[in-house]
């Protein structure tokens, strides 16, 4: 084994990790600490209609209030494939399984999702430059009227 295969797989641990992480941190209602996985300059999308929100600040801004909406979440993360671009650069996808009960105390839900993924290596380490949700399905809440990107499965 050379070196930049153990670098490889290094990095590929960080970059699992940093997929955890943010997990880790939106249930613990730590917005906070679940941005920091962005690179200052990253940007995140849920819907499909082109529009971004970029920068770690303004991403803390739009996901705080998601995550207040609910009084617990549980988010698994599984199937993570990680594409090196170079020693750098890597993409990742992983499945999305994410369970929310509402504050406003409405039906629990259960989202079904791929976070797709562009990684950069940055002097904090391992950061999320571009993350879309690619939504699979939900059980307990209607996708009819939503803006959340799909899948695009193969007809």
């Amino acid at each position: 084994m050379n070196d930049d295969m153990l670098q490889q797989i290094v990095d590929r641990q960080a970059i699992t990790d940093g997929l955890h992480w943010y997990t880790r941190w939106v249930d613990l209602n730590r917005v906070d600490k679940q941005v920091e996985i962005f690179a200052e300059d990253g940007r995140i999308t849920f819907s499909n209609d082109g529009v971004w929100t970029v920068g770690r600040a303004d991403i803390e801004t739009l996901i705080t209030p998601l995550v207040a909406a609910y009084s617990a979440t549980h988010h698994y993360i599984s199937n993570v494939e990680i594409t090196f671009e170079g020693p750098d650069e890597a993409r990742s996808q992983c499945y999305l399984h994410a369970w929310h009960r509402p504050a406003d105390g409405s039906v629990d839900f259960t989202l079904y999702a791929q976070y797709h993924d562009v990684w950069t290596r940055t002097t904090e380490g391992w950061r999320i430059k571009e993350r879309s949700l690619r939504t699979a399905g939900t059980v307990g809440r209607e996708l009819a009227g939503t803006n959340l990107a799909g899948l695009g499965r193969a007809d």
